[in-house]
C-alpha cells in the first residue's frame, strides 16, 4: 500500500470517527464521511464497502490499544509493587489519551445501543485478557508463589476498576478532562497498595 492511500485511509477513519460520535453508527452516513475525510465516495467504497465495515477498523484500533498493556509478562525478580506500578501507569496513559477516549465513547454508546455489537465486544476482548492480560499476570504469580489468590479474574477487575473509578468514567460520562499527574499517581499508588495488602505473598 502506498503512502498516499495510507494516508487517504487514516483520514476517512478519523473522519468517521467524528461522525459515529456525533451521529452515531445508526444515523452515520457513508455520504457524510465521505465529506469529513475529503475522499470521493467512490475512494471511500473502494477501502470500506459499508459503515459496518469502518466501524470494525476503529473497534480493532480499540482492541489494539488494550493488547500493547495486555502483553506485559510476569517477572518472578522483581517486586510485585513495581510490576503493578507498571502496568497501571501503561493503563493510565491509555485512559488518558485523547484518541483512545473518543474511540472508547464511540464503541460504548454502540454496544448501548446494539445487544450484537455488545456480545462482539466481549467476544473480542476475553480471550485476550485470560491470554494475555492482568489475569494472565495474576496466575503465573500464583505460580511463581509470589501471590495467593483465589479468583484471579475478579482480582483483576478489582484492580483495573480502582483506575477507572478516577480516570475512565469521569471521562467517559461526564467529558471531564483527565486528572491532573498529582491525582493520577495517587490513584495508581491506592490501587497498587490494596492489591498487595490483599493478595501479595510476604516473605518471612
Amino acid at each position: 500500500m502506498g503512502k498516499v492511500a495510507e494516508i487517504k485511509q487514516e483520514n476517512i477513519v478519523c473522519a468517521a470517527l467524528e461522525i459515529f460520535s456525533e451521529k452515531g453508527l445508526e444515523l452515520a452516513s457513508m455520504e457524510a464521511i465521505s465529506k469529513k475525510a475529503e475522499v470521493s465516495k467512490r475512494t471511500l467504497y473502494k477501502y470500506y464497502p459499508t459503515k459496518e465495515s469502518l466501524f470494525e477498523v476503529i473497534v480493532e484500533r480499540l482492541v489494539s490499544n488494550v493488547k500493547v498493556i495486555s502483553s506485559i509478562p510476569f517477572q518472578p525478580d522483581q517486586s510485585i509493587t513495581d510490576q503493578l506500578t507498571h502496568i497501571a501507569q501503561k493503563e493510565v496513559e491509555l485512559l488518558c489519551s485523547p484518541s483512545f477516549m473518543a474511540v472508547a465513547r464511540v464503541v460504548m454508546a454502540e454496544c448501548i445501543r446494539s445487544k450484537e455489537l455488545a456480545s462482539l465486544m466481549v467476544e473480542k476482548f476475553q480471550p485476550l485478557d485470560a491470554c494475555h492480560g492482568l489475569t494472565r499476570w495474576i496466575l503465573d504469580g500464583i505460580d511463581a508463589g509470589k501471590l495467593n489468590v483465589a479468583h484471579p479474574e475478579i482480582a483483576s477487575e478489582q484492580f483495573v476498576s480502582c483506575l477507572k473509578a478516577t480516570i475512565f468514567w469521569p471521562q467517559i460520562m461526564a467529558h471531564q478532562p483527565a486528572p491532573d499527574p498529582t491525582i493520577l499517581q495517587a490513584t495508581i499508588e491506592s490501587a497498587v497498595q490494596q492489591f498487595t495488602a490483599a493478595y501479595e505473598i510476604k516473605s518471612d
